[in-house]
């Protein structure tokens, strides 16, 4: 992208050869003088592209100079403003007038010269005489070189400038590309322009892998807001520790000189407002101020009006949108942008940033996040022979979180046994690094205290459970399910999957069931941890919930409890006698396994269940000892099960889910009597649906998906007139519908 203010171009090459306006108006950062066949499509541009990505002002001429032409003023122009110069030094370099020409000017001009010798030697500069050496003989034929008249081309004062100036060059402490790879060239090359340049740039990261993709993406979302009357907002949200920042850093540093002034304002949350009003007052109008109140800094930012880009870091109330944001965005110029990152989209939606004005950050894919821990943890983009599948696992730990990969790969670095890693491994998995546990943590704790009830429910319970079930849960306990879960995931704690089920990185997972064991709210038992459950049986709290079921999201399954060295083989001391010891009188939640949750009803009625989740069913029926007055929510699946309840007085009627996943042989009348239930699902159901399902008049989804059986609907579920949904999903045997209500 080529501007009339002379601003570096996008495509790799100067703007200088093609901008327009006085070309010694422009200042540059760095200049790279170079022999263009040799690298200019190469080394070169490689270099260009990667200190233009950090805002920098470089010049890299397009341009051939015609023969006996002397240095363009562009030229002239970008080697005097530069503060850095870049020599590469390549085979071919000496045979060019205009390249040692450039290299005398940069040694007059003072600035710092950084030379690269590629496929060169420093000795080649130092030995310019004879035909020893490769610069030697290029000179030797410059010096050979005749005008049509017979006269030297060049002057031999001319030939013994360039003479010394490559000797005293020879004499920098440069970069060879001797030895290692042309990558890790580049990369040295550019860390050490970094640390000379006069602008310096805003420190991204160490190993920046994957922002340039994000950085595309975020290119993209910008290009269909840009704003024709106004400055234009984006948004940037996600998980703490995803990257928000480093992307906005990025970002910063590649489109700062796009703008007559820039101002990056981080960490925005733990700040004072008037203290962020005068730094951006400061950075806008290139002057001190001093600003006592928030009021007198929202008036003097209302008269700041140059073409500014302006980065707001982590805001987390609209309070500071109010202060920093609103100020400028109808007095700066047209053409400006204000960048906000934020862990919460609520915010942003408050203040009147259009939700497609915002760009939610998610976690790398497998590929990058491999190559980001091993960076830290190897100092390379693989890992070390012998560590593949334990990269793997550590790979699954941290789940793409750019935070994790990095916290944990660098601990990792430099520990060359796989002992330690298998270690650190399991550590990992059962505690959290500080760093990343504090980082998420501030998610957590911006939360109201219903909102973290419904977090805590997530992390412990209904990590991969339909949304609905969940939110019909928090409304039975008197909570607004649908509205916390809504902040939630606004705040990138939660999200959904493709069917609508409730997903939570493993860190927030594992972060949550460290909170729940805290008890300052109802206990909640999904971690197998026997000094935990003696505490609870001590103090006698009361139990919100219990999870007894082996799945993925369970760091140790039931079974295992009683064998584990660490909780002995007393089995008084199991899981399930340890539970049943506890305060049950306010148990709400119950996922069970098999016969594990017998001796929990037998503890007494649980007045307050409302759902039961009970795999592998070990029964033909529900006992009538188990209490289901109060259920509101009831899920059952196992192979021997073939009634959900024998007695028409066991039916639950306050039931508004019901989901069956076995081969029934009866289903009692009384379902027919639930005239609250919302949602029901037979899984592999081998029956026909009787008649009395049309009596279901409060049923808004019913799911008979993969009943292989099922022939045909009956005509009562014509009746359903509030139904929403229904999945005949590779109901195989199906033949017909009814004409009633097929329509």
């Amino acid at each position: 992208m080529a501007h009339v203010n002379f601003t570096p171009a996008r495509d790799g090459t100067s703007s200088a050869s093609t901008s327009q306006g006085n070309t010694n108006s422009y200042v540059f950062d760095v200049f790279v003088n170079h022999r263009g066949p040799d690298v200019k499509k190469g080394l070169a541009r490689d270099i260009y592209n990667r200190l233009t990505d950090f805002g920098l002002a470089v010049f890299l001429d397009q341009e051939v100079l015609e023969r006996g032409e002397r240095l363009n003023p562009q030229i002239e122009g970008a080697i005097r403003t530069a503060s850095v110069h870049v020599a590469i030094f390549s085979p071919n370099y000496a045979q060019s007038r205009w390249c040692l020409d450039e290299l005398v000017q940069m040694l007059e001009s003072g600035s710092t010269i950084i030379p690269v010798f590629y496929k060169v030697e420093p000795a080649d500069l130092r030995w310019t005489r004879g035909e020893d050496r490769v610069y030697a003989r290029a000179l030797g034929e410059l010096e050979m070189k005749r005008t049509l008249d017979g006269q030297p081309r060049y002057e031999p004062n001319t030939i013994e400038k360039w003479r010394n100036a490559l000797s005293a060059v020879a004499d920098i402490v440069g970069f060879e590309l001797k030895d290692k790879e042309e990558w890790q060239l580049i990369h040295e090359v550019v860390q050490q322009v970094l640390k000379k340049v006069r602008k310096p740039p805003l420190d991204v990261a160490k190993y920046p892998t994957g922002v340039d993709k994000k950085i595309k993406d975020l290119d993209r979302k910008l290009s269909l807001q840009r704003q024709s009357e106004k400055a234009t907002v984006l948004g940037i949200v996600g998980l703490g520790g995803v990257g928000k920042t480093t992307l906005a850093k990025q970002f910063f540093n590649r489109e700062r000189s796009n703008y007559d002034r820039s101002c990056f304002l981080f960490d925005v949350r733990s700040k004072s407002l008037p203290s962020l009003q005068n730094s951006l007052l400061k950075d806008l109008i290139q002057r001190n101020a001093q600003i006592n109140s928030v009021d007198e800094g929202i008036e003097r930012l209302k008269t700041v009006s140059q073409r500014a880009l302006i980065i707001l870091d982590d805001i987390d109330h609209i309070n500071q949108l109010d202060a920093l944001c609103a100020p400028v965005i109808d007095s700066i110029d047209v053409g400006s942008l204000i960048l906000i990152t934020s862990r919460n989209k609520d915010v942003l939606i408050s203040a009147g940033i259009e939700e497609s004005s915002i760009y939610t950050l998610k976690g790398l894919n497998p590929q990058l996040s491999r190559e980001l821990f091993c960076w830290h943890a190897f100092g390379q983009p693989r890992p070390v022979i012998g560590f593949e599948q334990v990269v793997k696992k550590f790979l699954d730990v941290c789940n793409g979180l750019p935070l994790s990969l990095k916290v944990i790969g660098a601990l990792l670095r430099g520990k060359h046994d796989l002992k330690h890693w298998d270690a650190q491994l399991r550590k990992t998995s059962n505690v959290l690094p500080e760093d990343i546990q504090n980082t998420l943590t501030i998610s957590y704790d911006a939360l109201d205290r219903e909102e973290k009830q419904i977090f805590l429910d997530i992390a412990c319970f209904f990590i991969g459970e339909d949304r609905d079930t969940a939110i019909r849960v928090w409304d039975e306990s008197n909570w607004e399910g649908f509205l916390g879960l809504w902040k939630l995931e606004n705040r990138c704690l939660v999200e959904m999957d493709a069917k609508n089920c409730l997903r939570m990185h493993d860190h927030l997972r594992d972060l949550g069931r460290d909170i729940a064991e805290n008890p300052e709210y109802p206990r909640r038992l999904c971690r197998f941890r026997k000094s935990f459950l003696l505490d609870v049986v001590a103090d006698q709290s009361p139990v919100r919930g219990i999870s007894m079921v082996d799945g993925n999201d369970s760091e140790q399954s039931f079974q295992s409890f009683d064998q584990s060295p660490v909780h002995g083989n007393d089995p008084e001391q199991s899981f399930e006698n340890l539970a049943c010891s506890c305060n049950l009188s306010r148990l709400q939640i119950l996922k069970a396994e098999s016969h594990s949750v017998e001796r929990v009803f037998g503890r007494g009625q649980l007045p307050t269940l409302i759902y039961l989740r009970w795999e592998h069913f070990p029964m033909s029926s529900l006992p009538p000892s188990i209490p289901l007055k109060n259920l509101r929510m009831l899920y059952m699946k196992g192979g021997q099960l073939k009634t959900p309840w024998q007695h028409e007085s066991q039916a639950p009627l306050q039931l508004r889910e019901l989901r069956i996943h076995a081969p029934l042989s009866n289903l009692p009348r009384s379902i027919g009597k639930l005239k609250r239930l919302q949602s029901l699902r037979f899984d592999f159901f081998p029956l026909q649906l009787p008649e009395w399902v049309g009596n279901l008049t409060a049923l808004q989804r019913l799911d008979l998906r993969e009943c292989s059986s099922l022939q045909t609907l009956p005509e009562s579920v014509g009746n359903l007139t509030g139904l929403q949904l229904l999945d005949l999903s590779y109901c195989s045997s199906l033949q017909t519908l009814q004409s009633r209500w097929e329509t």
